[in-house]
């Protein structure tokens, strides 16, 4: 009989462990760069990790950003149009990563990548065929 009852707490356990784990959320938001250094617009998303909502569903928070060429500025106010600043609550996943999503009408890229780490870079490079670009971030584990 006590080995039944250690089974059912051991099962218990392993059923309602991973459930049980908070994501992680921060009353201070992290904030960090992406650069795009293409000679063309990108065009992705960052996305957190899985949380509850109120009604119990499971959602994520995603935010979208356009890019434009590399040294691209304002033609009126002068300020950076190749770069911009995100922060974020989380929740992260683990090691404070969020998700990095690259795309033009589908996705081309995805990555998890550390917000804490640096700027995070956006790269391509023409294809040795000439047929499109190859295009990827530098992602900071």
């Amino acid at each position: 009989m006590k080995i039944q009852h250690y089974f059912l707490l051991v099962l218990l356990c392993c059923t309602f462990g991973q459930e049980a784990q908070a994501q992680e959320i921060l009353n201070e938001p992290i904030c960090f760069t992406v650069r795009n250094t293409a000679p063309h617009k990108v065009y992705g998303n960052f996305v957190t990790d899985y949380y509850t909502a109120e009604d119990g569903t499971q959602a994520r928070h995603r935010s979208n950003f356009r890019l434009d060429e590399a040294g691209a500025k304002d033609p009126e106010k002068g300020f950076p149009l190749d770069a911009a600043e995100f922060c974020s609550y989380g929740p992260f996943f683990p090691e404070r990563k969020l998700e990095l999503v690259i795309r033009t009408l589908i996705p081309v890229f995805s990555c998890k990548t550390s917000v804490e780490k640096g700027e995070i870079l956006i790269k391509s490079e023409r294809l040795p065929d000439d047929s499109g670009n190859k295009i990827w971030a530098e992602c900071f584990e």
